[in-house]
């Protein structure tokens, strides 16, 4: 019998916030096969989430060093921020594979109707997801809406309130913008899918 080498996936998050990295294993895991071995870490100095551009640029020197110290172990690698925080200089670092949540959810997306939206937690957010659809080159994307009012990153575990507000602008979405597929613009929102469904 063939022994299959195992296969190893670090997940950086571009935030200092130590708590999101069991989250972040946890709704990684059961996607990963058995020959793959998930690390999560944190970048060590930066934002304590990714609210706005502001924190995306602070966080990128963060993520790109993390990158550095990574890459060498890494047979790929995921920043974990919907804004894709760093990704296109962290591709400049090596050849190992670095992925954007962002703009490979909305490239699924674009696959599965014709027509998305992104709902995100922030009004700020909203941004950051117009920046990652345009250099996605989508032209699939029917809206990005913000839950009313905004809840910040780090208080996205208060997970009924969520789950309501999310519901709350995926139904305007799909009623008044016409959107097929809804997609939770946050990788904090991880695991909250099936709750909307």
């Amino acid at each position: 019998m063939e022994r299959t080498e195992m296969k190893s996936i670090y997940i950086i998050n571009p935030l200092i916030t130590k708590e999101f990295e069991e989250m972040t294993l946890r709704e990684a895991e059961p996607a990963a096969s058995a020959e793959t071995q998930l690390r999560v870490v944190s970048i060590d100095k930066g934002p304590a989430s990714i609210e706005c551009r502001y924190d995306e640029v602070i966080a990128a020197p963060y993520v790109v060093k993390k990158v550095r110290e990574v890459a060498d172990k890494a047979d790929a690698i995921i920043i974990n921020c919907f804004g894709d925080v760093a990704v296109d200089a962290a591709r400049e670092l090596t050849d190992v594979p670095i992925i954007g949540p962002g703009s490979s959810s909305m490239a699924l997306a674009q696959l599965l109707g014709h027509k998305f939206s992104v709902v995100v937690p922030t009004s700020e957010g909203k941004l950051i997801i117009r920046r990652v659809a345009t250099k996605l080159g989508t032209t699939k994307l029917a809206s990005v809406r913000a839950v009313i009012p905004d809840i910040p990153v780090l208080e996205l575990q208060n997970e009924a309130k969520l789950v309501a507000k999310l519901t709350k602008a995926a139904v305007k979405a799909i009623e008044e913008d016409g959107a097929h597929v809804i997609v939770l613009g946050c990788t904090g929102m991880a695991g909250l899918a099936d709750r909307l469904n």
